[in-house]
């Protein structure tokens, strides 16, 4: 995290710790909390070295705390990653990650 502001990338894949198998029993996974390093510190200080960053994050993220990542007029997608026709992860990307080839047709 201290490096974050002298780093350049194109991209950043973020898949911070979950805590363990715990977040599975809460309803919801809050990205201030359940996250070792506070989820949105560790995106805010991605966004230092670049605005094109993919979050893998549980499935059972906060959809509203996650939206809200890409700010105002900002823009995000969710995809889902299933394993056996189970829901078990989500990725979510910001930047130019998002796929606009859908918004042209």
């Amino acid at each position: 995290m201290q490096l974050a502001p002298s780093l350049c990338a194109d991209v950043v894949f973020l898949s911070p710790p979950w805590g363990g198998p715990n977040y599975l029993q809460a309803e919801v996974f809050d990205l201030k909390t359940m996250i070792l390093l506070d989820g949105f510190d560790v995106f805010e200080k991605t966004q230092l070295i670049t605005d094109n960053i993919a979050y893998f994050l549980p499935r059972n993220t906060d959809m509203e705390q996650l939206t809200s990542l890409a700010g105002p007029g900002g823009r995000v997608e969710v995809e889902q990653n299933f394993l056996n026709h189970k829901l078990k992860t989500i990725t979510a990307y910001f930047g130019e990650l998002i796929d606009d080839t859908e918004a042209d047709t």
